[in-house]
């Protein structure tokens, strides 16, 4: 798949890149922290085969193709990026797919602007609150407030469990070249901001029906965070993978494209 980048100023100043294929039903996909939305290809070639659909993917600042930005290392601020996008495109009634830290960033969307323009959700593999405490027991596996410094020095566990596809993992080697070179060092104030967000309100709030997946192999928390994100939202169902690790769309894809098909052709227009 030939990705096309696009680029926009954001409200901030920022250059941003998306790409913009297909036409129908709007999707917007963003992906996790680390990652930039070409890592989603799997993904957009299944649905633009699928017809009818109009993918359109982000690339958030200091990811992908978007540019390396100091500013706006916030989850509020990425949230915004995404209003600036879908002003940009006259966009409404889109469905919005988002891996990890990517789910957090629609939620801050949602959190500024609303669900209004938002048609269906679908959440995959993030816990709402991270941080465990005597109100929420599904976050980080073993993290406290009490520990959060040690937490914050050390390094992520690896996100998969399971090996990638040869052929996808070559594809994103070459996807990953055509990106920049994504700095740790620089987005740490953002990572450290999603650590400690906890999302339950909008979750509560949010209008549109909201898919949560989980993962029973997920390195990072309990795919139970899932079942219980869905008994918080008024629309909320869940659906678990037995056999993935944090990230179900590279580790287990035919099944992942399977659900995710399923759920757009019971959403989209």
């Amino acid at each position: 798949m030939e990705f096309l980048m696009n680029y926009f100023v954001a409200s901030d100043e920022a250059t941003l890149a998306y790409f913009d294929k297909g036409e129908g039903q709007p999707i917007i996909l963003l992906a996790g922290y680390g990652q930039g939305v070409k890592s989603w290809f799997h993904q957009a070639e299944a649905l633009l085969a699928h017809g009818g659909l109009r993918v359109i993917g982000l690339d958030r600042r200091q990811h992908g193709a978007s540019q390396n930005v100091l500013h706006g290392q916030h989850i509020a601020r990425h949230g915004e990026d995404v209003h600036d996008l879908l002003q940009l495109l006259d966009l409404d009634d889109v469905i919005m797919i988002g891996h990890s830290q990517g789910v957090s960033v629609i939620y801050a969307y949602m959190m500024l602007h609303g669900s209004n323009h938002v048609r269906a959700m679908l959440s995959v593999d993030q816990t709402p609150k991270m941080i465990n405490d005597a109100s929420w027991k599904y976050g980080m596996y073993d993290v406290k407030l009490s520990n959060i410094a040690d937490v914050l020095k050390q390094q992520l566990p690896k996100a998969t469990v399971h090996e990638i596809d040869i052929v996808l993992k070559q594809k994103l080697a070459q996807y990953a070249e055509q990106d920049h070179v994504f700095q740790l060092k620089d987005t740490a104030a953002l990572l450290q901001n999603h650590l400690f967000e906890d999302w339950r309100d909008v979750v509560e709030r949010v209008d549109c029906p909201i898919l949560f997946v989980g993962c029973k192999q997920s390195p990072y928390w309990s795919y139970e965070h899932a079942e219980q994100s869905a008994k918080l939202a008024k629309l909320g169902h869940a659906y678990i993978f037995e056999k993935s690790g944090h990230v179900p769309q590279l580790e287990a894809p035919i099944e992942f494209n399977q659900m995710m098909l399923a759920f757009v052709d019971q959403y989209a227009q």
